[in-house]
Formats: C-alpha cells, structure tokens, sequence
C-alpha cells in the first residue's frame, strides 16, 4: 500500500524537521519546503495528502496562499500554522478554508489529533 504523502512548508529547520520526524513514524511519506515558491513546485509535482502551511514565510503570507490552494481548482486539505496565537488570523485561516489551525509550538498531542482527524477520516475531505 502507497505511504500518503503530506508536504510541510515552513521557513524554520526545526519545525520542519520535527514535523518530518513525527510524520514519518506515523507511517506518511513527507516533503518540505522552507518557501513558498518551492512549496508551489512541491505542491504541483507531488499532490500531496494534506498540506501544512505557517502564515508567516519569507518570500509570502501563507494565508494568501492557501486562498490560491483553496480556490475551485486545487480545494486541498491545509492546515495552518503559526507561532503568532492571533484568533483574527485563525479565524480567517478558518474562513479560508483551513480545517485546521497548529500554534507553535506544537502540543505533540493536539499534532496527532490533528493528523488522525484530517487524514485518516475518509469522510472528512474537501
């Protein structure tokens, strides 16, 4: 059985490398990306599962972003993720079609759930 694949964009080392890590002994395949523009190339060769995608990047607004994923054409599973606890920003991640919304640092178990909901819920896509 093909591993399911999800891709991690975020700009720090260590939350991708922590996200790879946590993922991997989970079961999934992962690919990463520290920018947006590799996070599109990714995106567009690999199709992942689901997409883990932090607000603030160094070349974009991961928010704007997930509007290009979430439009009619890609309509993807995002979660969204930032070490800014700001409820304007989860809420607009929300309304743009975020299923989820991680705080940096991750709670390990508030992660798991996370992924075991959007992923392992067939009934739970978009």
């Amino acid at each position: 059985m093909k591993k399911k694949l999800i891709l991690v964009i975020d700009d720090e080392l260590e939350i991708r490398n922590l996200l790879t890590r946590f993922l991997e002994k989970k079961g999934f395949s992962v690919v990463s990306a520290g920018t947006l523009g590799e996070g599109r190339k990714l995106f567009d060769q690999s199709k992942p599962e689901l997409v883990f995608l932090d607000v603030n990047l160094p070349d974009g607004n991961g928010l704007n972003e997930l509007k290009h994923i979430n439009s009619g054409k890609f309509n993807h599973k995002v979660i969204m993720m930032s070490a800014f606890d700001h409820n304007e920003v989860k809420i607009e991640a929300i309304q743009y079609g975020a299923l989820d919304f991680l705080s940096k640092p991750f709670n390990i178990a508030r992660l798991d759930q996370v992924v075991q909901t959007q992923i392992s819920n067939p009934t739970n896509t978009k």
